[in-house]
């Protein structure tokens, strides 16, 4: 809080005094900072003395008076000011002009006019627009197609935002910060919001959270959600996914599709498998259908007959004419040895003659491409073989197989269907019984052991890693051992729980939705126990081992905690079962906020304290106290500050007043100007106009009499002035050994040296009743009352009054 009050003030001189500088332009303020002196200045300079410079040479006029007056007119720009209280400059190539007079400034820049009375008013205008901001109370702007309106300091008052394209007028206003609108011609009221109830967009979205309600639209991406039934589409990526969950679901992407219809229909295939099953009867008639085929420039016949959509399905491909030099597109397989795979490598489509039947709505399939085969009996995988290994596959009948029987070193392969089925490789062994009544599967890899009943509907199945079962779509439970962690997830329609437990302690979450129920409890070593509830966004509450916390529609809180009885805390020995008392640790009835420790009527007044400290700020008054000292401070106006090394006392900053002490000595005591500051880095004596006097690490400083005598002396340079400088002013640069000296401000005598041409001048009266200049180069000038001169030039030309003699 203090560093805030003081960066505030801070703030607040620099933007006063930031007012009194004025705005430049390089390219036009490049060309007053050339400096001209000796040879080069007796050329261009009319008139030059203490008092004013006259500059007059081609497109170049300036005149400088008392350091407070300046006019130039040079080829980029006139310029005339009167510091601090006037400057103005214009532009002579474009429209650029900037005036101000104290803290009243105007900008022209082409066609924008900026103004303002810094800092606390701004206001301009450009083509079509225009502004006007008091920091920080108010804002507005305006142009053609935009126009704004807020209030930053109570942001939750008001804030409006009109935006014009075209033909269309946009309307945009914020009420408090929970009330939100927007309004265009083209589009109506399309945007709306009550935060958090209602999120409202005509051609994006629509989001009602306490009903799970969301819509967004948008040119290629189309999404919507209630409550179990959600929706989502890509246009351009050709992607739609529809759920109703959990029963119902449907996907399409690329090279990808899905469909699920619980637990009666589920299709799934990409490049690598593909799985049907369907037991929905939904043809109700049977259908048979020729049709002719192309393919590398054959000619084929398809057909294909199904029964209750595949309940029996058969499919055949016949060549009728083939193409010259034609060859078939059958795809390669890289051996011509028996193996499973989870995907066939071969269809009707690439094959010259194709046969294939499909019995129990795709359960069973066998088909024969060419010379390859391949039949599944679902959930095996597809077993394929050529017919160069027939001799050790087994199948009968050949035409319509019911059983199918093959056995090598690493894979067995067996199907009596619909009784059984057996799929064994050196890893793994899988079973299949009446179709999908009862399965199997023993997997090396873990020690896996899994069943299924009805399959996929029910599932059990344990490992070294874990265990789990199912019963689709009501339950899902997985348990998985990593390292000496163990975690739980069980999975319902309508909630889920994890729990993880591990040597040091255990974690558990449970959510219940869609009233979004949250119920969390950590029990470990490292940290206190501790359980929360959570029904958002009406109530939550907070149990631990030091206490509970309760939450009310956010706007009431209050929380219970727990301390051991203090007598307990001066026992020699253990004390068992001890009870700990219980007391109120806050309340918040907004905008009443109340603790043990603090008492606050939020934003007007934070109060805090403790055994032995009180913290408070009401009605801008800042006090910290404690048994060490204290710190008070109102707007910095005063500031008081007392610990066990020192006292402080502050006026306005320390600018008015301040006062410093340590137990056995005095730092600092002022008023004003007047009185001692004793810094780490500075030891000042300031008893003005008697005396002065600052000393630092490598520099001193020393004032006498109200101006009579000052030095300042330092590794760099040194300073003289007696009479505040009108008497005497000596300045010297001891790296490059320049310096200037000044009697009577250079009515008596004046020199001064410039490192550039090794020049030097001497004089007095400003030159008026005698000066003497000389350069490296050879140049000398001596002149009396400015009437008779001598002047040697640089190629040695000597001249008397201007005449070469």
């Amino acid at each position: 809080m203090i560093n805030l009050v003081k960066n505030i003030f801070i703030f607040v001189i620099f933007i006063f005094s930031y007012g009194i500088f004025s705005k430049t332009w390089a390219d036009l303020e490049s060309e007053k900072e050339i400096q001209v002196y000796g040879s080069e200045r007796s050329a261009k300079f009319t008139s030059s003395n203490i008092f004013y410079d006259v500059e007059n040479w081609t497109n170049h006029y300036s005149v400088r008076a008392l350091g407070i007056y300046r006019f130039y007119d040079y080829p980029k720009a006139k310029t005339k000011s009167v510091f601090p209280f006037y400057y103005h400059i214009q532009s002579k190539s474009d429209h650029r002009e900037y005036k101000r007079i104290i803290n009243l400034n105007r900008t022209v820049e082409k066609d924008a006019v900026d103004q303002s009375f810094y800092p606390f008013l701004f206001w301009g205008k450009d083509t079509g627009s225009s502004y006007m901001t008091s920091i920080p109370f108010f804002f507005s702007s305006r142009s053609e197609t935009k126009s704004k309106l807020g209030f930053p300091v109570i942001p939750l008052l008001y804030y409006h935002n009109r935006d014009i394209s075209g033909e269309n007028r946009n309307h945009y206003t914020r009420f408090l910060t929970l009330f939100h609108s927007e309004v265009s011609d083209q589009k109506g009221f399309h945007n709306f919001s009550i935060f958090p109830l209602i999120y409202y967009s005509k051609d994006n979205y629509l989001f009602l959270p306490l009903i799970l309600f969301y819509q967004n639209h948008h040119t290629n991406i189309n999404e919507y959600w209630f409550g179990p039934i959600y929706f989502w589409t890509n246009k351009a990526k050709e992607e739609r996914l529809f759920v109703g969950f959990p029963f119902i679901a449907h996907y399409r992407a690329e090279g990808k599709e899905f469909d699920l219809v619980f637990p009666l229909y589920l299709n799934y295939a990409n490049e690598e498998e593909d799985y049907h099953i369907n037991l929905l009867w939904y043809t109700k008639t049977n259908s048979a259908n020729v049709n002719l085929a192309t393919n590398d420039g054959n000619i084929y016949l398809d057909f294909d007959f199904g029964l209750f959509y595949n309940l029996v399905g058969f499919s055949q491909r016949t060549k009728v004419l083939s193409g010259v030099g034609s060859t078939p597109k059958n795809k390669t397989i890289d051996s011509t040895d028996p193996k499973v795979v989870k995907k066939r490598e071969f269809n009707r489509e690439n094959s010259n003659s194709f046969i294939g039947y499909q019995l129990l709505f795709g359960i069973f399939s066998y088909e024969k491409s060419d010379s390859k085969k391949h039949i599944r009996l679902l959930p095996l995988a597809w077993f394929t073989w050529d017919e160069a290994s027939d001799d050790n596959v087994v199948l009968l009948p050949p035409f319509f197989p019911i059983w199918l029987s093959y056995q090598s070193d690493d894979l067995e392969y067996k199907v009596l269907f619909p009784l059984y089925g057996k799929q064994k490789d050196k890893d793994s062994e899988f079973r299949a019984y009446l179709l999908n009544v009862y399965l199997t599967e023993d997997s090396k890899e873990d020690n896996r052991k899994e069943r299924s009943y009805l399959w996929p509907i029910v599932n059990v199945y344990e490992s070294d890693q874990g265990s789990g079962h199912r019963v689709l779509p009501f339950y899902i439970h997985r348990i998985n051992q990593k390292a000496e962690t163990k975690i739980s997830n069980t999975y319902t329609l309508f909630s889920i729980y994890q729990k993880s437990e591990n040597p040091s302690g255990s974690h558990r979450d449970f959510l219940f939705w869609p009233l979004w129920i949250s119920y969390e409890n950590r029990d470990n070593s490292n940290y206190q126990k501790e359980s929360s509830l959570w029904v958002t966004p009406f109530f939550y509450r907070n149990w631990r081992e030091s206490g509970t916390r309760t939450n009310i529609l956010w706007f009431i809180d209050w929380e219970w905690s727990k301390e051991s009885d203090l007598a307990t805390k001066f026992q020699t020995k253990p004390v068992i079962n001890v009870e700990k008392k219980e007391s109120l640790s806050h309340l918040l009835i907004f905008p009443f906020y109340k603790s043990n420790t603090s008492f606050s009527v939020i934003p007007l007044s934070f109060n805090s304290w403790t055994k032995d400290s009180f913290t408070t700020f009401t009605l801008l008054n800042y006090l910290s106290w404690n048994k060490t000292g204290h710190y008070y401070n109102f707007l910095y106006l005063f500031e008081s500050e007392n610990t066990e090394s020192n006292y402080k006392f502050k006026s306005l900053g320390g600018l008015l007043s301040g006062f410093q002490k340590k137990p056995s000595e005095m730092e600092r005591i002022t008023f004003l100007w007047l009185g001692y500051d004793d810094r780490s880095y500075k030891t000042i004596y300031n008893f003005f106009p008697i005396v002065r006097t600052a000393d630092a690490d490598k520099e001193k400083s020393r004032l006498y009499g109200p101006f009579l005598y000052y030095l300042f002396d330092s590794e760099e340079e040194k300073t003289e002035l007696m009479l505040a400088g009108l008497g005497y002013y000596h300045n010297k640069t001891k790296s490059d050994q320049q310096y200037s000296t000044y009697i009577l401000l250079g009515a008596l005598y004046q020199e001064k040296t410039e490192l550039e041409r090794g020049y030097l001048k001497r004089g007095s009266l400003w030159g008026w009743l005698w000066e003497y200049q000389t350069e490296e180069n050879g140049y000398e000038k001596f002149s009396i009352l400015k009437l008779f001169s001598y002047t040697k030039e640089t190629d040695g030309t000597k001249k008397i009054m201007g005449i070469s003699i």
